[in-house]
């Protein structure tokens, strides 16, 4: 299914208010936050709460690597201490509780970092009981955005919405198999590159993130 016909999009910026005429219900739902992932989707996501006029934050997922190995993932975190594990990868890696604690905190450790560049002293916005809009401008991997629905899911979220701007059809097919709605600009066969959809595309930064995030709580009330 595509949606529309697009060939591309001026910017992030851009993409993003295209999706927020998408998403133009939300606006007056009273429970409704917007998320991130940074960095890309930060841009995206700025100007969807910008429209909605609704909180704004970023929700960072940090793999669990399984030690000695080549990357083999056991699980994903996010803030807050949420995590989820992949018993059956534990134990066909024959994985002692001390390895997996070990692996634990390792990922904590690299998520705690993330945190303090992207975030700076912003506190994280409350999950529990909200209708999430999470957005990312489609460079994360499909794996990415289903463990971050996931991590939501175990944060109490009372519902969560991905948006992207140009994703492939089987990727949306299997995140709506997990979000309660996949909300998109087009979606192709192949979507290709993610940057090819964008006539720029600069590196989004951590000081970007920072600033964009100040940007946005400023002027929205996150107790709406």
């Amino acid at each position: 299914m595509q949606l529309e016909q697009v060939q591309s999009f001026a910017s992030r910026e851009e993409a993003g208010r295209k999706l927020a005429q998408r998403l133009a219900k939300y606006s007056n739902t009273g429970n409704t936050i917007v998320l991130a992932l940074p960095n890309g989707g930060v841009p995206v996501g700025a100007e969807i709460a910008e429209f909605l006029q609704k909180p704004f934050d970023i929700l960072l997922v940090e793999k669990i690597i399984a030690p000695g190995s080549d990357g083999a993932p056991l699980g994903a975190l996010t803030g807050g201490g949420v995590r989820m594990l992949n018993s059956a990868m534990i134990d066909r890696l024959h994985l002692s509780k001390p390895e997996v604690n070990s692996a634990v905190l390792d990922g904590s450790m690299r998520l705690a970092r993330r945190e303090k560049r992207c975030r700076g002293k912003k506190a994280a916005i409350e999950i529990a009981d909200r209708t999430v809009i999470l957005i990312d401008d489609g460079t994360a991997p499909c794996e990415v955005i289903r463990a971050a629905v996931r991590l939501l899911r175990r944060q109490h979220a009372e519902r969560v919405i991905v948006a992207l701007p140009v994703v492939c059809h089987d990727t949306a097919s299997d995140l709506r198999m997990e979000a309660d709605q996949v909300v998109t600009l087009a979606e192709p066969e192949y979507s290709g590159v993610a940057g090819n959809w964008f006539e720029q595309f600069p590196m989004t930064t951590d000081a970007d993130v920072r600033r964009l995030l100040s940007g946005i709580s400023s002027t929205v009330c996150v107790a709406n």
